[in-house]
């Protein structure tokens, strides 16, 4: 188990080499860098910033599959309905394409909420959720791996990847720890790039909410954060509906239609049903997923509520649940027969 950031930063020189591209951060010291957008910011405001996780961003990836295979069977069944002779099995066939939408919607509903990774500035914290279980760290004494490497194949050559990465431990069981990138997907992704990553979260925890792109503090929202939180709100579908965009402006150029605009294009309705899912399900998720962080955590994200950090009240309040534990272990016991 890597226990702090230092030994993760020796892991990773160790696994590729060299330190060269490989870079330790501190949550207290700047690292010359200018902050640059993550891309991947949730929500930002006077109390918390929180980033979309890998889960989040796949979520409805099961339900657009069924709002695709369901609009598809929608269609053919109008189709002989205004054009054709509707029999007793085209009424199956419609009852299919309902089911193909409604069941794996209602199946991903009904799921737990992905939950992001929250920067909370009151308490100085960074909590995360995997699988059931709270994840927390300090920003006090934190710091952070940024590393980038290189992977080379047959097909696409020399790719570059990289991951921003801290260390958080498990509430109530200190001990155990684990490595949660903060970078998304790692294609792409350079050593500076991570580093300007690094130095946005890092300004938000220590500067204010509120900066330029310099990193100084400014008294309220301005364009550069702004145009993190846009391109942050930025969806499959949006990106999608982007493609219709094409044809017309290389209409206006007047050199023709390109096949690839062409292709954006016809993408842009084909894949339409498939993102409009997975869109309804993220949106979905992220109005449920506020209520679903335990209790300890929706009580530092409000405004109004403790400023205790986790740190402070883990011992006695995992004491405090045991407890509870224990006394209804004993009810169950005196109440169960002999």
């Amino acid at each position: 188990m890597i226990e702090n950031a230092k030994k993760l930063f020796d892991a990773v020189a160790s696994k590729f080499g060299t330190s060269s591209n490989t870079m330790l951060l501190s949550g207290s010291l700047s690292s010359g860098y200018a902050p640059s957008q993550p891309g991947l910011i949730e929500s930002q405001d006077e109390v918390f910033l929180s980033l979309k996780t890998g889960s989040s961003e796949s979520k409805g990836t099961l339900t657009g599959i069924g709002f695709f295979i369901g609009g598809f069977g929608l269609t053919v069944f109008l189709f002989i309905g205004l054009f054709g002779e509707t029999l007793g099995a085209d009424w199956w066939f419609l009852l299919f394409s309902l089911l193909a939408i409604a069941v794996p919607m209602i199946w991903e509903i009904s799921r737990p909420p992905s939950l992001p990774i929250v920067f909370n500035r009151r308490t100085q914290e960074v909590y995360y959720e995997m699988k059931g279980d709270l994840y927390h760290a300090n920003w006090d004494g934190i710091e952070a791996v940024a590393y980038e490497y290189k992977i080379i194949n047959q097909y696409s050559g020399s790719i570059v990847h990289g991951n921003l990465e801290i260390i958080l431990q498990k509430f109530g069981v200190p001990d155990e720890r684990i490595v949660l990138n903060l970078s998304g997907v790692p294609a792409g992704k350079r050593l500076p790039a991570l580093i300007g990553i690094w130095e946005y979260l890092r300004c938000f925890m220590t500067v204010g909410p509120w900066f330029d792109e310099a990193g100084r503090k400014t008294e309220s929202r301005n364009t550069f954060i702004e145009k993190g939180l846009k391109s942050g709100r930025v969806s499959f579908l949006d990106q999608l509906l982007q493609g219709r965009k094409f044809i017309g402006e290389e209409r206006k150029e007047g050199n023709g239609i390109s096949g690839s605009a062409f292709l954006y294009w016809l993408d842009s309705y084909l894949l339409f049903p498939f993102a409009f899912g997975m869109e309804c399900i993220q949106k979905i998720d992220r109005m449920r997923s506020r209520k679903h962080w335990p209790e300890v955590v929706q009580e530092r994200l409000d405004p109004n509520g403790p400023t205790t950090r986790l740190i402070d009240i883990e011992e006695a309040y995992m004491a405090q649940k045991q407890k509870e534990l224990d006394e209804l272990h004993e009810r169950m016991r005196k109440t169960l027969p002999r």
